[in-house]
């Protein structure tokens, strides 16, 4: 994972689908939000929907990803990009469930996001304000 100069890509990387790219991952991302001075919670908004984006690839689409962090004004816009052709499923929230709270969660937390299907895969994003 490379940290850049460049404004449009901050922090992009490829990662395998593996329980560890999660903790490596958070850590460059707080690394980053630190430099950028986004703390609190705003911060922790951040690293949750970095963790859900990453964990629905290591749970589900299984494959190589690859992860951006962009600065965009007063957002911070994460992008994950899997190879798996497989929608993505936003299933209602079951207060009895232990899984399927990601998405909804995301949703809770940014301010608009996404999924962009292409031919090689999709990219799920979400653009949260800090």
């Amino acid at each position: 994972m490379t940290v850049t100069c460049d404004p449009a890509v901050q922090l992009d990387g490829a990662h395998d689908p593996t329980p560890a790219a999660t903790a490596e991952i958070r850590r460059a991302v707080r690394a980053l939000l630190a430099q950028w001075k986004i703390v609190g919670t705003a911060a922790e908004d951040v690293l949750l929907v970095v963790h859900e984006l990453v964990a629905n690839v290591v749970d589900h689409a299984k494959t190589p990803f690859r992860l951006a962090i962009r600065r965009r004004g007063s957002f911070v816009q994460v992008s994950v990009q899997d190879e798996s052709r497989r929608p993505i499923v936003v299933r209602p929230l079951d207060p009895e469930s232990t899984r399927g709270r990601g998405l909804p969660m995301i949703d809770a937390i940014a301010a608009r996001w996404g999924c962009r299907q292409g031919s090689g895969g999709k990219t799920v994003w979400a653009a949260i304000p800090v």
